[in-house]
């Protein structure tokens, strides 16, 4: 129940700049996928019962409909939370993509990059994520702590697992006390593919059900997590935050052709 007020107090106190940030409508935040080449198949459905999980489980005023923002586009600016998935080499990216990245995570933006290799790791797209937030940010990936607030935004977790649970950790690139770039490498939107019967599309691999359901509560933690910041270590200061990261993203454009 503790854990359950703490989240609500968060959004209470700055669910009102994500929403400013956001771009969907009614002014609901929105999940926004990064379209990078061709995306996978399913991906976009996978995203949308993130966002409807996490709608049922939280007070997230939040769209099941993921938007696909070209890389590039000043859009990005519009969503608090910007998912990257993929099991292949990246396209390489434009310069001015790679300085919108970099105002986007200076911004208080937050990225997502998912491996969702099927059957393991995508060693292409593990040194294309690499050297693309290496681009952005000057920093290399560090490993995020299992006592990291990350873990405990709105579920306690003891380790973070996808569809598969290769990694046992996740990595990420920090921006001030943020981390604006969080690495999974365990197929998390994976976990939330649906076949046509309505079961899971994919099996859980090694832990079947139960790990499925620790993937999607990881999910939710992420969201949480993009929307509040740091609050349980800074929740004294949200004000300060929301000023500092919010306050300076340029006036949202609509994605072009």
């Amino acid at each position: 129940m503790r854990q359950f007020c703490l989240s609500l107090l968060c959004l209470c106190t700055v669910l009102p700049a994500a929403k400013a940030l956001a771009g969907a409508p009614n002014h609901a935040v929105q999940l926004a996928r990064l379209a990078v080449g061709t995306a996978p198949a399913g991906l976009d459905a996978a995203l949308a019962a993130w966002a409807q999980e996490t709608r049922l489980r939280t007070s997230v005023e939040i769209t099941h409909q993921a938007q696909p923002v070209r890389l590039g586009s000043k859009a990005l600016f519009n969503y608090p939370l910007l998912y990257l998935g993929g099991g292949e080499a990246l396209a390489k990216p434009s310069t001015h993509a790679v300085a919108l990245l970099r105002q986007y995570v200076h911004t208080g933006g937050t990225i997502v990059v998912d491996d969702i290799g099927r059957a393991g790791p995508s060693t292409a797209f593990d040194r294309d994520v690499r050297h693309l937030f290496h681009q952005v940010t000057n920093k290399d990936f560090e490993r995020i702590a299992a006592t990291h607030v990350l873990f405990r935004s709105f579920y306690r977790l003891s380790r973070p697992v996808g569809r598969r649970a290769d990694a046992g950790h996740l990595e990420g690139i920090r921006v001030g006390k943020h981390f604006a770039v969080i690495y999974i490498h365990d197929d998390l939107a994976g976990a939330f593919l649906r076949a046509a019967t309505g079961g899971p599309a994919l099996r859980a691999v090694p832990g079947g059900e139960p790990q499925r359901e620790q993937a999607h509560r990881l999910a939710i933690n992420l969201v949480m997590y993009a929307l509040c910041l740091d609050y349980k270590d800074d929740h004294t200061h949200v004000s300060h935050l929301l000023r500092h990261r919010r306050g300076r993203q340029p006036p949202p454009e609509p994605d072009g052709p």
